[in-house]
């Protein structure tokens, strides 16, 4: 039985692919979170998934008991689901995707993926990420990535191609797949301050969320987000003036600033 599930294939006007995984490029958490978010924020609707029962490893990501509002306990397996979106204001659709990167048959779910973005005819796929990095927690969220599309490139603020060597992630291989297959895409990084523990991170997520909706051409203003981002400055800054040696690299990276 294919992976696969699609329970009805909606028509699509020049839909956008918006994609997160959890795992190698989740830094904080921060991109499923944001994922999720944006999954609520547009009211996705949830249109097609993919077993897990192939791609995971149960004895590491174990699956989850929770019990529902009625009573009732239930069994919460790793999901990978796609919900569409549908603005008004907007000429195009919106695609959202939220994942786990998987264990096993990475080529298998790869090749699931590409099936599903030719079969709806994606414009363009960007994969929302984070990293791990060495900057200031107090400045705005700072974003790498890349493209092999020169004007998507241009429009996004990116690089033309990454330089990266070494292991990669499903968002390295899933790109790699897309670009042989000439399908337009981009991978987005936030990069998170390595040294602030905390997951996930409120002003991480704010970043990731936004660049999503500017991505798709919608209103990036979320006030309540943006408030609870504030306070988790100040309470980051409290904790780092209590611990001189974080206090001191901060100063630094502020001086380089």
């Amino acid at each position: 039985m294919d992976a696969l599930h699609i329970d009805q294939l909606p028509t699509l006007r020049r839909p956008y692919l918006l994609l997160t995984f959890a795992g190698w490029s989740d830094a904080a958490g921060v991109a499923t979170a944001a994922g999720k978010f944006l999954v609520e924020h547009l009211q996705g609707e949830r249109f097609a998934w993919i077993d897990a029962e192939e791609f995971y490893s149960f004895t590491d990501q174990r699956p989850l008991a929770r019990y529902t509002e009625e009573g009732h306990r239930e069994i919460n397996w790793p999901a990978n689901e796609f919900f569409v979106s549908r603005q008004p204001t907007l000429e195009h659709d919106i695609i959202l995707a939220v994942g786990v990167e998987p264990h096993l048959k990475w080529r298998t779910f790869t090749s699931l993926l590409v099936d599903l973005i030719r079969q709806c005819d994606i414009y363009q796929t960007v994969t929302l990420g984070a990293l791990w990095a060495d900057v200031l927690y107090s400045a705005p969220v700072p974003f790498s990535g890349s493209s092999t599309d020169p004007e998507l490139a241009r429009q996004l603020g990116l690089g033309t191609g990454s330089r990266y060597e070494g292991p990669t992630g499903m968002v390295g291989v899933l790109h790699d797949a897309l670009r042989r297959q000439q399908f337009t895409s981009a991978s987005i990084w936030a990069n998170m301050p390595y040294y602030i523990s905390a997951t996930p991170n409120p002003k991480g997520i704010l970043a990731v969320a936004r660049r999503g909706l500017e991505i798709v051409g919608l209103p990036t203003a979320l006030p309540e987000m943006e408030e609870e981002a504030r306070e988790f400055d100040v309470r980051v800054a409290e904790a780092i003036a209590d611990d001189p040696k974080i206090a001191a690299h901060v100063k630094s990276l502020e001086r380089q600033a």
